[in-house]
């Protein structure tokens, strides 16, 4: 297929490196960035601007790879008749760009990606579509890139999105967190390495329900306290200790 490209940021290098890569051709790269439509451009051999009006009317697909506040301006300020639009937002439902064609959808990457990856991992990807002929072809497109690919509803997609914050965002900032406390009391954070590497490598085996530790699931409100007066005077990271904690025995009951 021949596709344009909206957008120069981390999802828009992921797509336009894959679809290049499975036989697809990117015509164009718009972006507000000048440099970063040029760069992304250059690397897929595509023409580029920054300005909608400058357009390519020929392709098949339009992937907008933006912000999910840029799609709001995208869907007033774009008409592409009966081409077929689709966003990559996991939070944004379909009906958002609306305006823009009459034959839209979403391809939406559930993972974590960086353009600075020279090798993206693999890439589960959700589709919704706005009629069947939209959806067959989206189809088509996520399953040449991706060997994992799901419909879902805006409402499924946007629990997908929920679910994918707390098992990414939020375990990367609690990680995040025990390095600085490691750092603020001379600690090596290096030392807590291989419980990390064990910790996943145990969730793809067992699940993540039959390998929880630690003395919250043990009832063990000596040690709480005592890891709560090291926390005395880190009020926030504290709150976080107690919500986890009470969290955890609460399931386990």
């Amino acid at each position: 297929m021949d596709i344009v490209i909206i957008g120069s940021g981390n999802i828009a290098w992921c797509y336009g490196q894959q679809l290049r890569l499975n036989g697809h051709v990117v015509q164009q790269v718009i972006s507000r960035q000048a440099a970063h439509a040029q760069a992304l451009g250059e690397m897929l051999n595509a023409a580029y601007t920054t300005d909608l009006l400058n357009i390519n009317m020929e392709a098949d697909v339009y992937l907008l790879a933006v912000s999910d506040d840029a799609l709001g301006e995208l869907n007033d300020a774009l008409r592409l008749g009966r081409r077929m639009v689709a966003h990559t937002a996991g939070a944004v439902s379909l009906e958002a760009i609306a305006k823009i064609s009459t034959h839209t959808g979403v391809v939406y990457p559930l993972q974590s990606i960086r353009k600075e990856n020279k090798n993206y991992p693999e890439i589960p990807i959700i589709i919704e579509a706005s009629n069947d002929e939209t959806l067959r072809r989206l189809q088509s497109l996520a399953q040449s890139i991706s060997p994992k690919v799901s419909v879902a509803s805006s409402a499924q997609r946007l629990q997908l999105h929920l679910a994918a914050v707390l098992a990414n965002n939020f375990t990367n900032h609690l990680v995040t967190l025990s390095k600085t406390f490691c750092q603020d009391h001379g600690l090596d954070f290096g030392l807590l390495q291989p419980i990390l590497r064990e910790t996943f490598e145990r969730l793809e085996k067992f699940g993540p329900e039959n390998v929880q530790t630690g003395p919250a699931l043990r009832g063990d409100q000596h040690t709480m306290a005592l890891h709560e007066s090291l926390l005395a005077d880190q009020p926030t990271l504290k709150a976080v200790y107690q919500v986890l904690s009470a969290s955890i025995a609460a399931f386990y009951q």
